[in-house]
């Protein structure tokens, strides 16, 4: 199992002016970015690297790192990136909200059967609209997506000793269908 994907967030504890924060970023650094509206843009400040969306209201999210050291990482590059055009704030919260994990099970899933067998309560399976089981394990807390293939994703959860508590919990489910 590995981390794919983690997520972050945080408060600057003020309010931003978009425009003129992403100006100065762009005068000062080769940065990509994307305004999805008046009231929020997302920023690369290198390529491929995390995406960084800033909303006017000063908080602000942080996706695509594949640690939480490299998600905390991302976190002080964007707070010094906005320091260095002159954006003042104070020491602003920030923490992890999520991870995605991966699993492979290297075997073959038979998702109707298995959709089954984990009890209708605990799964949506609708192929016809996602190509995968989506299953929620009782007392984990997490949420899987299984698919035909045999991988799943892991997420709902910071920890990896949950995520492996969860997949655990699914190659026992898996192991049982078998026999």
């Amino acid at each position: 199992m590995y981390v794919v994907s983690t997520m972050g967030s945080g408060d600057l504890g003020r309010e931003l002016d978009l425009d003129a924060v992403i100006e100065s970023l762009e005068n000062e650094f080769d940065i990509e970015s994307t305004r999805q509206s008046g009231s929020m843009v997302t920023i690369r400040l290198e390529a491929g690297g995390a995406a960084l969306t800033l909303y006017r209201t000063g908080t602000y999210q942080i996706r695509g790192t594949d640690s939480r050291e490299t998600l905390f990482e991302a976190n002080e590059d964007l707070l010094d990136a906005l320091r260095s055009v002159g954006v003042e704030f104070s020491n602003p919260d920030f923490e992890q909200n999520n991870a995605v994990f991966l699993e492979n099970f290297d075997t073959d899933i038979q998702l109707e059967s298995l959709a089954l067998h984990l009890g209708l309560e605990n799964v949506e399976y609708e192929p016809e609209q996602f190509p995968g089981v989506i299953y929620r394990p009782p007392a984990i807390g997490t949420v899987n997506l299984i698919f035909s293939s045999g991988k799943t994703i892991i997420s709902g959860t910071t920890q990896e000793e949950v995520a492996e508590r969860s997949s655990e919990h699914l190659r026992e489910q898996l192991s049982a269908l078998s026999t």
